[in-house]
């Protein structure tokens, strides 16, 4: 199996040891590197781990962060900051090529958008934080084309409950 990450971390390494190859594109250049240091220590080869920053916005206050044509992230510590080539890293990948794409970093409604045509047929879309209601009102998830799970439960370390959605890609 193949998978795309759009944000590293604990899932990286449980992907590593499970699958074939591993993408994972990151935003933040101290994670990205704790990481880095992490996976070079384990001598991995199945992976490739990119770092693609956010970049400025000029016109960021004319965006909205539900819009994924608009690359931005609803997190005010981004604000000013555009995701466009974060988001655009699947884009060297020929469609078909995925079978699993993790959304858990930035931009996510761009990232989705991104990656469903990436995903193969009866390939996944796994979306952290689903709960955010805006993550899927851009796209129309039928029936007919997606089987939806939806799984919720605690944060670590947080009193807060989260969900997580499985997309099972049918056509």
């Amino acid at each position: 199996m193949r998978v795309f990450e759009y944000g590293s971390g604990g899932s990286t390494l449980f992907w590593i040891s499970r699958v074939q190859e591993v993408v994972s594109v990151e935003h933040d250049h101290s994670w990205y590197s704790n990481m880095k240091k992490q996976l070079d220590e384990q001598e991995i080869q199945n992976y490739r781990y990119m770092l693609v920053e956010p970049l400025n916005d000029p016109g960021f206050d004319h965006k909205r962060f539900k819009n994924p044509d608009d690359y931005i992230s609803a997190d005010p510590a981004y604000k000013g900051k555009n995701f466009e080539q974060y988001a655009k890293s699947i884009d060297s990948y020929p469609d078909g090529y995925f079978d699993i794409v993790v959304v858990d970093g930035r931009a996510r409604p761009s990232c989705i958008k991104r990656g469903i045509p990436k995903l193969k047929k009866n390939g996944w879309l796994i979306i952290d934080n689903s709960e955010r209601k805006y993550y899927f009102a851009p796209f129309p998830f039928d029936k007919n084309s997606w089987k939806i799970s939806k799984f919720a439960g605690p944060v670590p370390y947080t009193r807060d409950f989260s969900e997580t959605s499985f997309l099972k890609k049918l056509i």
